[in-house]
């Protein structure tokens, strides 16, 4: 019997998975792609579904293997993923826990709640740009005036994704396709070297290197655009599920 399904493709994600293969959990970690696949090693109390579910194939999963309780350890700006994740928890009667990643420092950051506020900001202002916001805002992006030549995009180091990019118009030289996170001293080279005047993120957490990006760009001179998460969450930071789960709590 599976006791936990786990939707991951996260570092923090990735440190549940751990532990709760330490405990012997019998656990189901659902990964959307190969590459977060690929950071995953199975164990014997431990498998991977590879994949992206839908809310009926959640549904269905949840109804075969009928967890005691369902994770949703997704990144904090999978809004779709983890809604789909809550709705077929109601419908099926499952458990549900929402894993948080803690606020951090964005004093001084130009911050938009949603990507239309962003894209209209953007279209008012000069200079290169460098996005770290994903290659799921690549194709919103392109309706910048010169994108093509002011805008460079780094994402995972994942086919589907350049593949998205390049879909989108961008040249493959403005794609830098690597596995963060990364230092300071890294994005400050890497924003150097493309002569970047913007800076495009979200408030990925401790875990997703944001400080250090926010610090490089400051170091840098660059204006930083944040695109913010949804106020609405709530959930359990990763330290406070993982004190669960050494105490046999969850």
């Amino acid at each position: 019997m599976t006791e936990i399904v786990l939707f991951g493709g996260t570092t923090e994600g990735r440190e549940l998975c751990e532990l709760l293969s330490k405990k012997q959990i019998e656990t189901i970690v659902c990964i959307a792609t190969e590459y977060g696949e690929m950071l995953l090693t199975p164990q014997e109390t431990l498998h991977v579904h590879m994949g992206r579910l839908d809310k009926a194939a959640m549904e269905k999963l949840f109804k075969t293997e009928n967890p005691r309780l369902v994770i949703d350890a997704t990144h904090p700006y999978a809004n779709q993923v983890s809604d789909n994740i809550s709705t077929a928890c109601k419908k099926v009667g499952t458990k549900h826990l929402r894993l948080l990643r803690e606020t951090l420092d964005n004093e001084g950051c130009v911050i938009f709640p949603h990507m239309n506020g962003l894209i209209s900001w953007l279209k008012d202002q000069r200079g290169t740009i460098f996005s770290t916001l994903g290659t799921k805002e690549a194709a919103a992006l392109s309706v910048i005036e010169g994108y093509r030549e002011r805008l460079w995009l780094r994402i995972l180091p994942d086919t589907a994704g350049l593949s998205a990019c390049l879909r989108a118009g961008f040249p493959a030289r403005h794609v830098i396709c690597m596995q963060g996170p990364f230092s300071r001293e890294l994005n400050a080279a890497m924003f150097r070297e493309t002569k970047a005047d913007i800076l495009l993120t979200k408030e990925s957490g401790l875990t997703g290197g944001y400080l250090e990006k926010i610090d490089a760009a400051r170091e840098c001179a660059m204006t930083v655009a944040l695109l913010s998460r949804p106020s609405e969450e709530t959930g359990l930071t990763l330290s406070a599920m993982l004190k669960l789960i050494e105490e046999d709590a969850l």
